[in-house]
């Protein structure tokens, strides 16, 4: 048994699983009555609709592009801890107090700030980076 579906395409309903395919032509009926309904030329109205489509994916991109710009722009801070209300964190360090030997933290983590407690290990294991400290000894 066979009936009329959507837009004149007849379906057979002896196989229910299986879905009529639009033919080419159908669809190119259906753009011209979008097209002569909108009261402009085919060739204009298709012109408008590709060119509506290239705008649409113009502002995406722009969209896209400048979300990840906001969202990277704000985690190149390095210090997120330490002394954050100095507009420059210096601290000076005398040589009599450094002994035989010191290491200094180079990875803002240290709980032990300026002396390296090792936070860099966890950061390290966390990013594949390779920050270690600054080891200041006497002359030998």
């Amino acid at each position: 048994m066979a009936s009329a579906g959507l837009y004149g395409v007849v379906l057979d309903h002896a196989h229910p699983h299986e879905v009529a395919a639009a033919p080419a032509s159908l669809i190119s009926e259906t753009a011209k009555m979008v097209c002569l309904n909108s009261g402009v030329s085919a060739a204009g109205c298709h012109s408008k609709l590709i060119l509506g489509g290239i705008a649409l994916v113009g502002v995406g991109a722009a969209i896209g592009f400048f979300a990840c710009k906001k969202a990277s722009c704000c985690s190149t801070r390095v210090n997120k801890k330490i002394k954050l209300g100095e507009s420059k964190v210096a601290d000076t360090v005398d040589l009599e107090d450094i002994g035989e030997k010191k290491a200094f933290c180079r990875c803002w983590k240290s709980e032990k700030w300026p002396y390296c407690d090792g936070s860099h290990g966890k950061h390290n294991k966390e990013t594949g980076d390779n920050l270690g400290p600054l080891i200041v000894k006497k002359k030998e």
